[in-house]
């Protein structure tokens, strides 16, 4: 197992810095949702998401051998996150930014956009042998 460990460490070090920034990024607003979990029951499905993508993520990595498809973690896990977090926690009352969990939602939700926009994009290249 710390082999499969130590090779999509190494893949992953050899990746663009700018990609580096962005899975730094992402674990940062992940990590961020420590702060609301005793007030928000959104925020424990996040903190539950991001521990539950990593196994996900060593999994897809261990059948494919490749980072490229790690993606495929954010789309089985993030991807209803995100739907939760539209449909329950913005749609039926909308959402103010006047309270610091209303702006970490919100960089929450446009990271995982984003994310999932790459992820997509990752998966279609490889599935075209382009990566």
């Amino acid at each position: 197992m710390s082999e499969l460990i130590n090779e999509m460490n190494a893949q992953m070090a050899v990746l663009p810095a700018p990609v580096q920034y962005w899975m730094n990024w992402m674990m940062l607003v992940f990590v961020f949702s420590i702060v609301f979990v005793w007030k928000h029951k959104a925020a424990r499905y996040v903190l539950l998401s991001l521990v539950l993508t990593m196994p996900v993520a060593q999994a897809v990595f261990y059948l494919s051998g490749t980072v490229h498809l790690l993606g495929i973690a954010h789309l089985l896990i993030w991807g209803p996150l995100f739907y939760y977090l539209y449909y329950v926690e913005i749609k039926p009352t909308g959402i103010a930014f006047n309270s610091p969990y209303a702006v970490w939602l919100l960089l929450l939700m446009v990271t995982i956009a984003i994310s999932l926009i790459f992820d997509i994009r990752d998966v279609v290249l490889v599935a075209m042998g382009s990566k």
